[in-house]
């Protein structure tokens, strides 16, 4: 079980915080899956135990059957399986976004599943617990004044993208050294053949003295379609330099996957000569208007060149912008 103590405010219950802060995460960031259900479990069942005075403590088999439905078969193995997930994948996975959730809701803390091994013998049950932890130093609410805001954004799970996309990026959807230069160098070489070729082949007709053919049309025809999609791969280069941050495209994702952005960003705590990574993230909050998950969209064609907040409810009415330095944004709409 944790040592780690939090500080906590006059008549304030950290636990209950806590779990309720978890709940509040779960309602807009949470999933079916179920790592996601033994976290709302916990945070509902924390709530109500406190309440009631108990201590907040919970065994396998109770856990299981809260989420499952199920009291039959071993529940010490069912929950080791996913011990390892919250300790592993799961963890990178959603442990930031949780830290910082907590954190722009003021708090010192974040919730998170610990675990209080038992001192052995038959019928002894370790016991899980959901427990206030100490926020990260570079998560915690420091002393600069955030300009005023409706919604704060923070980042979603890990992504699904792409088979080709997935040899570029680590799992943590970063790419850095030779694979980032990967995303620029083909790009460049495609668009300079095509600039070639389509002057070679401008320069065979101009030399071609009999009118042009059916043949000579659907020739320019593909040059144009060519040249259009490579103009197209220049703009998005030059965004991606200009601005930072751009909306990944849709080769670069999964089938179900969407709202994800492609950034130019240093790791946290990195001085300005360490050189910038190309980062695929997917950024999230909660619509101030209607309680529904706001995700990351192009602007246009109402707020061209820009990347805003839409509301998956009401994507056209409740529109906010995005703010990658503090991810904050305030209402456009």
């Amino acid at each position: 079980m944790s040592n780690n103590q939090v500080d906590s405010g006059p008549g304030e219950n950290p636990v209950m915080t806590s779990a309720q802060c978890m709940l509040d995460y779960l309602e807009v960031h949470g999933k079916t899956s179920q790592p996601y259900q033994i976290l709302q479990y916990l945070a509902e069942q924390t709530i109500a135990r406190v309440q009631e005075g108990k201590v907040p403590k919970f065994n396998y088999l109770a856990i299981k059957a809260g989420v499952t439905g199920e009291s039959e078969g071993d529940a010490s193995a069912w929950f080791s399986r996913h011990w390892k997930s919250f300790n592993g994948d799961f963890r990178k996975k959603c442990e930031e976004g949780i830290q910082k959730f907590a954190a722009d809701r003021g708090l010192s803390y974040y919730p998170w599943i610990d675990k209080e091994e038992s001192e052995g013998g038959a019928g002894n049950q370790a016991l899980v617990t959901l427990q206030p932890l100490p926020l990260p130093s570079a998560t915690a609410p420091s002393g600069y004044e955030v300009p005023p805001h409706d919604v704060t954004y923070i980042p979603a799970e890990n992504l699904e993208l792409s088979w080709w996309a997935r040899w570029l990026f680590d799992k943590e959807g970063v790419a850095q050294g030779w694979r980032k230069h990967m995303l620029v160098w083909p790009n460049l070489i495609w668009i300079a053949t095509v600039g070639f070729l389509g002057v070679f082949l401008l320069y065979l007709l101009g030399r071609n003295a009999t009118p042009l053919t059916t043949q000579d049309v659907i020739i320019l025809i593909y040059l144009g379609l060519l040249a259009r999609y490579g103009w197209s791969l220049l703009t998005r280069f030059s965004r991606l330099v200009d601005d930072r941050i751009i909306m990944a495209s849709e080769g670069m994702l999964g089938f179900k996957e969407f709202g994800v952005c492609l950034e130019l960003s240093r790791p946290a705590g990195a001085n300005t000569d360490t050189p910038k990574r190309a980062r695929m993230v997917k950024y999230a909050a909660t619509c101030a208007t209607c309680g529904a998950q706001v995700l990351l969209d192009k602007g246009e064609p109402d707020f061209p060149r820009r990347i805003v907040g839409r509301c998956q409810e009401s994507p056209r009415e409740h529109v906010f912008s995005f703010d990658r330095a503090t991810l904050t944004g305030y209402r456009l709409r």
